[in-house]
C-alpha cells in the first residue's frame, strides 16, 4: 500500500530508487510488489535450466554412443556396447527432457508474474488518475516502448471487456477506459463522481479566478447531463 496515494500498486525500480506506479512518488524499495523484478527470477531460472537439459540430452547421448561403440569394438559380437550406451542414453534423455520441461514452465510463470505485476499497476494507474489512460502514458510508467504498452493494453481490452474498453478521443488518439475501477460514470451510466474543483481566488484583487469558475461551471454542466467544456475552454483562449 502507497502512503502517498492509498493504492495498492507495485513499484518500479529505476536505478536505486523505486517509484509507486500509481502516484509516481518515491516509495522504499521493497515496499511492494516491484513491476522491474516480478517474474525475472523465474525467467532466468528457466532459461538456466533449458540449457543444461539441452547440454545433458546432447552431451549425454554422445557420451552413451561413444561409450557403447568402445565397448562393441573391444568386445566384438557381444551385446557389451548395448549394455553401456542404453542406460546412459535413456537417463541423459530422461534428465535432459525433464530440465527442457520444467525450464519452460519457469519461464511461462516468469512471464505470467510479470504481466500480472504490469496488470496490476495499470489498474492502480487508473484508480488513481480517474480517467481514461493511453498507451504512452502507460508506457512511461511502466519504463515500456508505446508499441509495448498499446499491444498490453489492446490484450487487456480483449480479454476483460467488462473491465477495459477502448474509445477514440477527441484528437483520434485511443484511450483506454476502465469502468470496473473508474465507474461507469466514465461512459454515462451513474456511478463514482468526480471531485468538482473549488474556485481559486485571485491573489492580487481577492476576486474569483475566472478559469477556476469556468472550469467549475463545466462540472456542474457534466452532473446535468450537458457537454459545454470546449466553448468554455476556447473562451479561456
Amino acid at each position: 500500500m502507497c502512503p502517498h496515494c492509498g493504492k495498492n500498486a507495485p513499484v518500479i525500480h529505476r536505478g536505486l530508487a523505486a517509484y509507486c506506479t500509481a502516484c509516481g512518488r518515491e516509495r522504499l524499495p521493497f515496499a511492494g510488489r516491484s513491476v522491474s523484478l516480478a517474474g525475472k527470477p523465474s525467467r532466468f531460472g528457466g532459461a538456466v535450466a533449458g540449457a543444461l537439459g539441452w547440454l545433458v540430452l546432447i552431451g549425454g547421448t554422445a557420451l552413451a554412443l561413444l561409450l557403447g561403440l568402445g565397448a562393441a569394438a573391444l568386445f566384438p559380437g557381444s551385446i557389451a556396447g548395448l549394455a553401456i550406451g542404453l542406460p546412459i542414453g535413456f537417463v541423459a534423455l530422461t534428465l535432459g527432457l525433464l530440465l527442457l520441461i520444467g525450464g519452460r514452465k519457469l519461464s511461462r510463470s516468469g512471464v505470467k508474474a510479470s504481466r500480472d505485476a504490469q496488470v496490476q499497476a495499470i489498474f492502480s494507474l487508473a484508480a488513481h488518475r480517474r480517467r481514461p489512460l493511453t498507451a504512452q502514458e502507460v508506457g512511461v510508467v511502466l519504463d515500456l516502448p508505446a508499441s509495448e504498452a498499446d499491444v498490453l493494453l489492446t490484450e487487456l481490452a480483449k480479454e476483460r471487456p467488462d473491465e477495459v474498453g477502448v474509445e477514440i478521443g477527441e484528437r483520434g488518439e485511443i484511450l483506454y477506459t476502465f469502468p470496473g475501477v473508474l465507474g461507469p460514470g466514465i461512459s454515462g451510466q451513474p456511478g463514482v463522481r468526480f471531485p468538482q474543483p473549488s474556485l481559486r481566488v485571485d491573489a492580487r484583487d481577492g476576486a474569483p479566478d475566472p478559469a477556476a469558475r469556468i472550469y467549475a461551471e463545466e462540472f456542474e454542466d457534466e452532473d446535468a447531463g450537458m457537454s459545454r467544456a470546449t466553448p468554455r475552454r476556447q473562451q479561456l483562449r
